[in-house]
């Protein structure tokens, strides 16, 4: 769900990692820090995945998941800034779509 490539995420993975978080007591905590060690990584397609994991677990997750995001939530303000290197067909498009949905992740977020 977070690889490098540009392919999108299968839709019907954000609903099955939501529901992980109900499974287990350290499932959330799992999750959060997992997304945000891949968040570090300076690769606009991995950043862009995890944060639409994040949002979309926020809205959809268990509330545990949410407030371990909110302990870690400067990773994910960092992205609201993100300048990668721009992409030789895309130019700065898929950094500014990081961007983007950093600003929608903050909102699920807080």
């Amino acid at each position: 769900a977070t690889s490098a490539d540009d392919t999108p995420t299968p839709g019907y993975l954000y609903t099955e990692i939501a529901q992980s978080t109900f499974a287990d007591l350290n499932a959330c905590q799992q999750l959060a820090d997992y997304l945000i060690k891949k968040l570090e990584k300076d690769n606009p397609h991995v950043k862009l995945k995890c944060l639409k994991i994040i949002k979309h677990v926020c809205e959809q997750g268990k509330p545990e998941f949410k407030r371990a995001i909110q302990r870690k939530a400067e990773v994910v303000k960092a992205c609201l800034q993100y300048r990668g290197t721009p992409d030789p067909l895309k130019g700065d498009a898929p950094n500014k779509a990081v961007r983007e949905e950093a600003d929608l992740a903050v909102k699920a977020v807080f």
